[in-house]
C-alpha cells in the first residue's frame, strides 16, 4: 500500500484528472475543491477523507475517446453479422452450407447468453470476467474469419486457423484480466449487436414455422425471439452505463468512513463495494 506523509495529503483546489491513488493510505487527506474526475482511488483507505466541493466522475475527451470505439465496434460488428446472417437465411439442412449456418448460429447464441450474463453479474466480477471472455474470444473469432476471409481459411488453412486463435486468445486475455474500460466497452456494444442478430434469426425461424402452420414451433421460437429482444434492450442500458463509466472516479473497495463528499458533483462515480459509503450521501 502507497504511504503519503502528512504534507502530501493536501490536494485541496489542486487539478487531479486521471490520477491514480490505488491501494493508497490516504486516511484524513483533504481533497475539497479538486478535481479527480477520471481518478482512481479503489481500495484506497479514505477514512476521514475530506471531498467536499470535489469534481468528480468522467472527463469529456475520454467520453469522446470512448463513444468513438463503441460507434467503431458497432458498426464493424453489424457489418460483419448482417452479411453472414443474410447469407444463411433461407438454407435449408439438405444444402452445403447448412453446417455453416449451426455454428453462425450456435456462436450467436453463445454471445447472447454470455451478454446476459455479463449484465446480470456486472457487481460480481469473477463472473463478469469469464463472461467477457467468452464473449469476447467466439466474437473476435468471428470478425476475424469475416474481415481475414474464409478464402484465407481455404488457401491458407494454417495462417487462418492461427489468425482465429490468436484473436480470440488475445481478446480473452483483456476481457478477462480487464473486465471493465474500453475493452469491456467493445465487447459490450459487440455483444449487444450479436444478440440483435441474434434475435432476428429467432424471428426469421418462428415467422417460417407460423407461415407454414407449425404452431407449437413457432411459438417456442417467437417466445425466445421476445426473450431475446428483452436482452438487447437491457444491454443496450448496460452499454450506455459502461460508457458513461469508463475512465470515470472509481472508489471502488475503498474505505470512506466518515468520508465527507458535502457539495461534491459525483457524476458516474463508482462507489462499488466502498465501506462508509452511506455516510457519505
Amino acid at each position: 500500500m502507497k504511504r503519503y506523509n502528512s504534507s502530501s495529503l493536501n490536494f485541496a483546489n489542486q487539478d487531479l484528472r486521471n490520477r491514480s491513488f490505488q491501494r493508497g493510505n490516504l486516511i484524513g487527506a483533504d481533497f475539497s475543491g479538486a478535481d479527480i474526475r477520471g481518478c482512481d482511488f479503489s481500495n484506497a483507505l479514505l477514512r476521514g477523507a475530506n471531498f467536499k466541493q470535489v469534481k468528480a466522475g468522467q472527463t469529456i475527451p475520454h467520453l469522446i475517446i470512448t463513444i468513438i470505439v463503441a460507434v467503431f465496434v458497432a458498426i464493424a460488428t453489424f457489418h460483419a453479422i448482417s452479411q453472414i446472417l443474410f447469407n444463411v437465411l433461407g438454407v435449408t439442412p439438405e444444402e452445403p452450407g447448412w453446417f455453416y449456418t449451426i455454428i453462425f448460429f450456435s456462436i450467436l447464441g453463445i454471445v447472447t447468453v454470455a451478454s446476459a450474463v455479463r449484465v446480470i453479474s456486472d457487481t460480481k466480477l469473477l463472473i463478469k470476467r469469464i463472461a467477457t471472455t467468452v464473449s469476447g474470444s467466439v466474437l473476435s473469432a468471428l470478425l476475424a474469419l469475416f474481415y481475414r476471409g474464409i478464402t484465407t481459411i481455404h488457401n491458407h488453412p494454417q495462417v487462418g486457423i492461427k489468425t482465429l486463435i490468436l484473436s480470440a486468445m488475445i481478446t480473452g486475455f483483456l476481457g478477462f484480466y480487464f473486465p471493465r474500460g474500453l475493452v469491456s466497452v467493445a465487447v459490450g456494444v459487440a455483444g449487444t449487436v450479436a444478440a440483435y442478430g441474434f434475435a432476428f434469426l429467432l424471428a426469421a425461424m418462428a415467422f417460417a414455422y407460423l407461415s407454414t402452420l407449425h404452431l407449437v414451433w413457432g411459438l417456442v421460437w417467437g417466445s425466445l425471439c421476445v426473450g431475446a429482444i428483452a436482452l438487447v434492450m437491457f444491454s443496450l442500458i448496460h452499454n450506455v452505463k459502461e460508457i458513461t463509466s469508463c475512465f470515470a472516479t472509481s472508489f471502488r473497495g475503498a474505505d470512506l468512513t466518515n468520508a465527507n463528499f458535502e457539495n461534491a458533483k459525483l457524476g458516474n462515480t463508482d462507489f462499488s463495494k466502498a465501506l462508509g459509503y452511506r455516510n457519505c450521501d
